[in-house]
């Protein structure tokens, strides 16, 4: 029987073709010791779910999602062909590192807090120091030349349709044609999910709900507030009851939440007089108010059922 660590201590992984390890542990898929990017790559290849998995100096752990070829043009001379650079969406800064540059290589000068690549015996400003770590040039950072400028243009295109209260495509044209919006291209424009969301349709509740038989079988009632503006008089809730078979509802203010219970017997005694009919069944939402023993002992005392 080969146990898990036997069969570790004879596997190969491909990557660094070392035998001890698996690829979860290999040491050289540190981050530091790799390209790591954020942004989009030059001809990438699409990494399966946990393929490569880079670990932080912190000890964290990040998925890789592709891997590919950047560029870096530190000077008219000199352009760096990143090759096998990891695409990380939750890095928030780009890495390079300096063991792939020397095996490339390249040689490295630091002095006064700035950060020179050297090749062929001149030197080039590659970053400067900034909290412990030396930072490039932004502007001499180029992604995908040509890729990098569909990607802007299309997401300024898909913020501008957004600003604009969703318009149409063809609108957006003739914005651009009046030189009122300057948007360079908009022929790749992906559908708006929240506009297709918007144009979806449903088709109606055919079935129909029956109603109570007669007055004052089935009365709805619900009570709302506090509302954020006080009525006149001093009332900051209401309550309303409507009749089910007739939908005729009726509405009284409140001071006071606990009142529901007066408004209700004053509700009862005016239809019941009005109909003579009794009310069968109050439904409510079974709220607090609604609960009360007082409440309660008022509906069995008068045969009311409380739904």
């Amino acid at each position: 029987m080969i146990t898990q660590q036997q069969s570790r201590a004879n596997d190969i992984w491909r990557h660094c073709c070392e035998k001890g390890h698996w690829k979860r542990d290999c040491p050289n898929l540190s981050a530091d010791q790799r390209y790591v990017c954020f942004e989009v790559l030059q001809r990438s290849k699409k990494l399966s779910k946990d393929e490569v998995v880079l670990r932080l100096g912190d000890g964290k752990a990040v998925a890789a999602e592709a891997v590919g070829i950047i560029n870096l043009v530190v000077s008219d001379r000199v352009r760096l062909e990143l090759k096998d650079c990891y695409f990380v969406p939750s890095m928030i800064k780009n890495i390079i590192s300096i063991p792939f540059l020397d095996n490339a290589g390249f040689e490295f000068l630091i002095n006064k807090h700035c950060f020179y690549l050297m090749k062929d015996g001149s030197s080039h400003l590659l970053g400067k120091l900034n909290n412990s770590f030396y930072i490039l040039q932004r502007s001499d950072w180029i992604m995908t030349a040509q890729n990098k400028r569909k990607l802007e243009n299309l997401e300024n295109a898909q913020i501008w349709h957004a600003r604009l209260g969703h318009i149409s495509q063809d609108r957006m044209k003739r914005l651009v044609d009046s030189k009122s919006l300057k948007i360079d291209n908009l022929d790749n424009l992906p559908a708006c999910e929240s506009c297709l969301k918007g144009k979806m349709t449903r088709k109606p509740f055919v079935g129909q709900s029956k109603l109570a038989n007669a007055l004052l079988d089935l009365i709805y009632t619900d009570v709302y507030g506090l509302l954020n503006t006080q009525a006149r008089g001093g009332f900051s809730y209401f309550i309303t009851f409507i009749d089910d078979h007739s939908q005729y509802g009726y509405v009284y203010l409140m001071r006071y939440k606990s009142k529901d219970f007066v408004r209700f017997k004053e509700f009862r005694l005016e239809v019941e007089n009005q109909t003579g009919r009794k009310i069968k069944t109050l439904w409510s939402d079974r709220g607090g108010e609604y609960l009360s023993g007082e409440f309660i002992d008022y509906l069995k005392e008068n045969d009311i059922v409380s739904q």
